[in-house]
């Protein structure tokens, strides 16, 4: 038979925070509108960059047009080709000087596309152009003058962008000129297309963004966070928790329920205790009623008759001590409001809870020399219920006392049968009893962790409980050092 495969363990899922999930998808918002912007500008290149020149690229192309048309006018022409390399090397683009029939004149060697040729025909009547050969100094356009022709594209195999504009130059022969400009990014070297200000602008609005949305997300992440630890003290037991945060939204709504159901979750449930423990306390009459009449039975009975009345016996002594572990439980909250906290020698109490729940037991003990304040009669209830268990139950029992954190911490370790991994969570509920490791046949109500549990949080506490390797189980009592 071929061996099942082993099962694969589930990769634990990455938990964020509410605050990260809505500012990664603000983040994502935000490359979408990116992403979109990038694709409407390539397929605005794609069909034509002279838009482009209504701008900053169509004054800067004017500016380098006027500075070219300065510089070479007070030049030899043979002294063109060297002034057009330092403005090669300058703005990391390569210059050239065409004629307007799109012959190449000066500049470093550039193979025109046949989309770029036509642009390169300086259509203008012969008396726009000012040809200046002569050197001196060039008379500034008038500011009403309409600007030279100018273009911009995006053509060629591989694609390059391409920038001129129809100079007021001409050769010796009367040949006008027209300066082009041509580059492998669409920057130009910050001639074309200034990168700058963009990135600026971007991050700017970044930055505005955060600045707009991380308050509104920081106040609806904070409160949902507090919302939550509201509703985990709620889950255990603190029904007199509120949420006093007021919001005027949905989340408010919430938390208007969350306070309503909290007040009716207390009421319900100090309902049931006040029930449970009056019916408690109202069958002790009875009960110790039936005792009597019992004992009375017992004087007049017959050898027959003992078996059965033991037995009854028995049940009776076990309903009284229910009862008695029910009225235990309803006073074990009120601890704190019926009785003062106190100092207390830890040794001594350790010691005298030993020699009251276990004086024939061997227990190891590792017990620091300390002294708390806190409820007494909680702390020796508690303390002893899990002893009293740990006899009961199992055998090898250790306590450790010492301080953890500013807290007092008691751990009772047996060496028992334990008791099944999934039922830990349940060992302090009411009632509850783990019937695969510890049958009814001991006797126990399942009342004992759950008065151990209430007496440790009135004193302030929490309690615990842990499975040992190989075997065993360890209680643990964390209480603070002063109530």
């Amino acid at each position: 038979m071929n061996a099942l495969p082993k099962a694969q363990p589930r990769k634990p899922k990455l938990h964020l925070p509410l605050y990260s999930k809505i500012l990664l998808w603000f983040i994502v918002n935000l490359l979408v509108l990116a992403l979109l912007g990038f694709g409407f500008l390539k397929a605005e290149f794609k069909l034509g960059l002279d838009w482009m020149l209504s701008g900053e690229p169509g004054e800067r192309i004017s500016a380098i047009g006027e500075s070219v048309t300065h510089e070479l006018s007070r030049l030899p022409e043979s002294e063109w080709q060297a002034r057009l390399r330092v403005h090669d090397e300058e703005h990391g683009v390569v210059f050239g000087l065409f004629d307007r029939q799109g012959v190449q004149i000066h500049g470093a060697k550039i193979k025109i596309p046949s989309e770029v040729l036509p642009k390169l025909i300086d259509r203008r009547p012969a008396g726009e152009n000012s040809p200046r050969r002569q050197p001196g100094p060039i008379s500034k356009r008038p500011a009403d003058a309409p600007p030279k022709p100018r273009f911009m594209m995006r053509a060629g195999t591989p694609v390059r962008y391409w920038a001129g504009i129809h100079l007021d130059l001409v050769q010796q022969d009367g040949k006008t000129l027209t300066l082009v400009m041509a580059s492998d990014s669409i920057s130009g070297g910050g001639l074309f297309f200034d990168l700058r200000p963009w990135l600026g602008l971007i991050v700017a609005a970044l930055l505005i963004s955060g600045l707009i949305w991380m308050p509104f997300v920081r106040g609806i992440s904070g409160f949902i966070r507090g919302l939550n630890e509201a509703a985990g003290r709620i889950a255990h037991g603190k029904f007199d928790e509120r949420i006093t945060r007021v919001r005027h939204d949905e989340l408010g709504e919430l938390a208007t329920s969350v306070n309503t159901m909290a007040a009716q979750l207390g009421d319900y449930v100090a309902q049931q205790r006040r029930i449970t423990a009056d019916v408690a306390h109202e069958l002790c009459s009875p009960i110790a009623r039936m005792q009597m009449a019992l004992g009375v039975v017992e004087l007049r009975s017959t050898p027959d008759q003992e078996a059965y009345l033991k037995k009854l016996d028995n049940e009776l002594q076990h309903m009284a001590k229910l009862v008695e572990e029910v009225l235990a439980f309803s006073k074990a909250e009120t601890l704190p409001e019926r009785e003062a906290p106190e100092n207390i020698h830890l040794r001594e109490l350790i010691h005298e809870v030993i020699t009251r729940e276990a004086p024939d037991i061997e227990i190891q003990l590792e017990v620091d020399d300390l002294e708390i304040r806190t409820l007494r009669s909680a702390l020796d209830r508690a303390f002893g219920n899990v002893l009293r268990n740990a006899v009961r139950y199992a055998s090898g029992i250790e306590i450790k006392a010492g301080t953890r954190d500013n807290h007092l911490c008691i751990q009772i370790l047996d060496q028992g049968p334990g008791v099944p991994p999934e039922t830990l969570p349940r060992l302090f509920e009411p009632f509850y009893r783990p019937e695969a490791a510890r049958g009814r046949n001991t006797g126990g109500s399942g009342l004992g962790l759950a008065i151990v549990k209430r007496c440790i949080e009135a004193c302030g506490g929490t309690v615990t409980a842990k499975l040992r390797q190989p075997n065993g189980l360890t209680i643990e009592m964390l209480i603070p050092k002063s109530v």
